[in-house]
């Protein structure tokens, strides 16, 4: 099962904040092409630092931010094609489409221990996977020859790969952001794909349409401060392991260098 921290740039946070609705939408555009645009929504004069916040969303081996399921991910574009397929009259590729959606759901599904949040404008007591997140400025956000000057160290910081880095130095020089994220819950979402797979092979395909839209209207979208992001129990891990691996290597150099002392 793969995942990465899969933060996609500024054109997507409109969607996002969106809802459901809104993920759709941008769900269908990025079927027919690969890059998201968002100028007519953002104007020139911030162009710079928006092209910063956009390269600090980009995905990093840094795993203090919120991680996101590929898995998920995938599966929820799958339902889409699906849905598009039975709209075509493309039965066969609608029944492909949502098996292979299953498939990824499932896989999804067993990642819940490791990151899986329980969510703010959800159900409560229901664990929901990150599947897809941006980082978005303030409203009240000005260009200013001061924020400028932090625009270009988080870039620097993102050429080097740190994106927790950079957007520390977004927040730290009082440049609003804050990380939405569409959020699914995989164990009803199974449920709703397993029952559109037996409706599709039935031959019923607006009920299975129905089923696959209920996969997409349990989505969610949430939003935090970069000081509440939820915790997600494989980052703590990664956090722990790390800081336990450090700790060992300072031992070791102090050992060593105790070693050297006496010879």
């Amino acid at each position: 099962m793969e995942r990465s921290k899969k933060f996609l740039a500024l054109a997507l946070s409109s969607a996002l904040i969106a809802g459901p609705a809104g993920f759709e939408m941008a769900s269908a555009a990025t079927t027919n092409s690969n890059s998201n645009s968002g100028g007519s929504a953002i104007q020139s004069s911030q162009s710079q630092s928006n092209d910063a916040v956009s390269q600090t969303t980009a995905s990093s081996t840094d795993k203090e931010l919120l991680t996101t399921v590929d898995d998920a991910y995938t599966a929820m574009r799958e339902v889409r094609a699906a849905r598009l397929a039975i709209f075509d009259g493309n039965t066969d590729m609608a029944r492909k489409m949502t098996k292979d959606a299953t498939a990824k759901m499932q896989a999804a599904e067993k990642a819940e221990s490791q990151w899986g949040v329980p969510s703010k404008a959800g159900t409560k007591g229901v664990t929901y996977l990150p599947f897809d997140s941006s980082i978005a400025l303030g409203e009240s956000f000005t260009v200013t020859p001061e924020n400028q000057k932090a625009v270009g160290k988080a870039n620097q910081q993102m050429a080097n790969g740190n994106a927790k880095a950079a957007a520390k130095t977004l927040k730290d020089n009082d440049i609003d952001v804050s990380i939405s994220a569409a959020l699914v819950p995989a164990k009803s979402s199974l449920t709703h794909l397993q029952d559109a797979s037996k409706l599709i092979k039935s031959g019923n395909y607006y009920e299975a349409n129905l089923a696959l839209k209920g996969v997409e209207d349990s989505v969610v979208i949430d939003q935090w401060g970069l000081d509440n992001l939820p915790q997600q129990a494989g980052n703590a891990a990664n956090a722990s392991a790390n800081a336990s691996g450090s700790t060992q290597m300072q031992q070791k150099s102090q050992q060593s260098g105790k070693s050297a002392s006496k010879d």
